[in-house]
Formats: structure tokens, sequence, C-alpha cells
């Protein structure tokens, strides 16, 4: 990787690219490692900038809202957990504190299950995380 001044928003288009080119048989490894990257490189300049959109309107964001099964409690005065935002800090705490684990079925990981210390847990489809993944990297490029 070659250096760019702008390492945040190079690191982002390479994880788009990646996400969006990549055709091979580890699409559940490369998906993990790029929301790893996009959760946590980013975090402090744009993670803040997601939107508070409601739960219902989730699956614009690719994630459908009977994914979450328990929001968990507010760690936070100023959080919201029923949010967007707060559905992208609790998937942060669940990658970057390795609270995640696949489902697989027939040998192939069809998912993951997230989950964090306040009580949040969900179940992401890959096609879903896909679509998120590719979702947040376009949000936070515009930024």
């Amino acid at each position: 990787m070659s250096f760019n001044s702008n390492f945040d928003r190079a690191f982002i288009d390479r994880s788009l690219q990646l996400v969006q080119e990549y055709t091979g048989p580890h699409d559940a490894t490369l998906l993990l490692n790029c929301l790893l990257g996009l959760l946590i490189v980013p975090k402090e300049s744009c993670l803040a900038s997601i939107p508070k959109k409601p739960i219902e309107d989730l699956a614009s964001w690719g994630i459908s809202p009977s994914a979450i099964t328990a929001f968990g409690r507010a760690d936070r005065e100023d959080e919201d957990p029923h949010n967007l935002r707060g559905l992208v800090w609790r998937l942060r705490n669940s990658v970057a504190h390795f609270r995640f684990r696949p489902e697989p079925e027939d040998g192939e990981v069809v998912a993951f299950h997230f989950h964090d210390k306040s009580g949040f847990k969900a179940t992401v489809q890959l096609s879903e995380l896909r679509i998120f993944v590719e979702r947040l990297a376009k949000h936070v490029r515009e930024l």
C-alpha cells in the first residue's frame, strides 16, 4: 500500500474496492476484515457522523431490523441504541473485542452472531453484511 496523506480515505476506498471486486471463496473472511477496518480505522473522525436513523430504516443499510434480537442498554446518557448509529457502535464494540462467531451451514459461513457487553445481540446474514459494509464505506467516504 502506497502512502497517502489522507490515510483514512485511502483505506476506506481500498476496502470498498475489495468488497465490490472480490469473488473468491473467502468472502466471509474478507467482509469481517473490511468491517473491522471500517469500524476501527475511521472511528474518531467518522463514526459520529453516522445518522441516527430509526431501526425501521436499517434495510436501506442492508441489515434487516429482525436481525437484532437485543439492543442492549445505553452506555452513556446521550446514546440511544435503537437507531443506526447505535447499531454501528455496537457492531464496532463486538468486532473490536472479538465478540462474534460465525454461523455455519453445510460447511460455509452464512451469517455472523454479534454481541457486546451492553447486552446487544444480532445475527447478520452474509448477504446483508456485504451490503452494510459497502454502505458504511460509501457513507464514510463521502464525509
